[in-house]
């Protein structure tokens, strides 16, 4: 209920033992965020824990944009698990504001949202041009068509740290299919096949991306 997670955040606030912490599905009845807002103050004043799973939350823009607010003075949280909310491009907007201070966050998971292309890009932004954290990232089931993978192909290229993608589910055609092909392809690939959901074949020609399952075990 949304009384016993204020309540266990309000214990967390000072807690320095515990440093994962899954909360992902609860029994919600609100549409408020509340219990998303609460969150986003401990981790303003938390310097302990290291990962987060708020997965089915129901959250929001506004509950997305006040945790990345909260994030920008954490020094510890590494792991942090948004998927399957209703996150789209304005939250994803926010995280990239995040993703340009370089905080800690290694590991990013926005799987099952609605980023869409301008959420991407905008992450795709901060990663080219600012982060040198950030390792992994799920945007696997988010609406997004080439124009948005595309964008992150290309991030990857001037991006040396984020070793992990999770792309499936999203529209794979010709152009981010090639553009995929090319960051995996030769003896010194840019994205191991091990690394990702997508492995490239190509029929007639013509490069497709096939789904892996690795985004299974990669949670």
């Amino acid at each position: 209920t949304k009384e016993s997670h204020v309540g266990l955040m309000t214990v967390r606030l000072d807690n320095t033992t515990v440093k994962k912490l899954n909360v992902s599905n609860p029994l919600l009845t609100s549409e408020q965020e509340e219990t998303t807002i609460h969150f986003a103050k401990m981790l303003h004043v938390n310097y302990s824990l290291t990962e987060l799973h708020l997965s089915k939350h129901g959250m929001k823009d506004f509950g997305a944009s006040q945790l990345a607010e909260s994030l920008k003075d954490n020094k510890t949280l590494m792991y942090l698990n948004l998927a399957c909310n209703k996150i789209s491009e304005d939250g994803a907007r926010a995280f990239s504001s995040l993703l340009k201070l370089n905080t800690p966050l290694k590991k990013l998971s926005f799987a099952s949202n609605r980023i869409g292309n301008n959420g991407l890009a905008a992450l795709s932004e901060a990663i080219a041009t600012s982060n040198c954290n950030l390792t992994t990232l799920w945007v696997n089931n988010n609406s997004i068509t080439e124009t948005g993978l595309c964008a992150l192909a290309a991030a990857l290229r001037s991006n040396i740290t984020l070793t992990n993608i999770y792309i499936w589910g999203n529209e794979l055609k010709n152009t981010a299919c090639n553009a995929f092909e090319q960051l995996m392809e030769g003896g010194k690939p840019r994205l191991l096949q091990h690394n990702t959901d997508v492995v490239p074949y190509i029929v007639d020609g013509v490069t497709y991306l096939a789904e892996t399952g690795h985004y299974l075990f990669s949670h």
